[in-house]
């Protein structure tokens, strides 16, 4: 539904809404963003400000990501892994950090 209801890239993948619709990077962002979100639950203990708070922080990281892809001069799907890879990195560390956090709370 998302891909369908996007403009048009008119041939260019490089294109945001092309580039953050299709391939890897949605999926390494979804699972960045609950992780957040668990992370900064698990830490602030309190829902009603994690989940804002990580729409923040998910967001920021979406436009800083737009603006260090423009730096780098790599063909479209290896920038799209590269990105994934980065995501999945941190959303390994989020893990590690609220099962820390929930541990010591325990």
């Amino acid at each position: 539904m998302l891909t369908w209801s996007l403009p048009d890239s008119a041939g260019n993948p490089m294109a945001w809404p092309y580039y953050e619709s299709h391939g890897p990077v949605l999926y390494g962002r979804s699972l960045f963003a609950l992780a957040l979100g668990v992370a900064l639950g698990a830490v602030t203990r309190h829902t009603r400000i994690a989940m804002p708070l990580s729409v923040l922080l998910v967001g920021a990281g979406q436009l800083a990501g737009r603006a260090l892809r423009g730096r780098f001069d790599l063909p479209f799907w290896t920038m799209q892994w590269t990105e994934t890879a980065a995501y999945l990195a941190l959303t390994l560390a989020l893990t590690g950090i609220a099962y820390l956090v929930i541990r010591r709370q325990a």
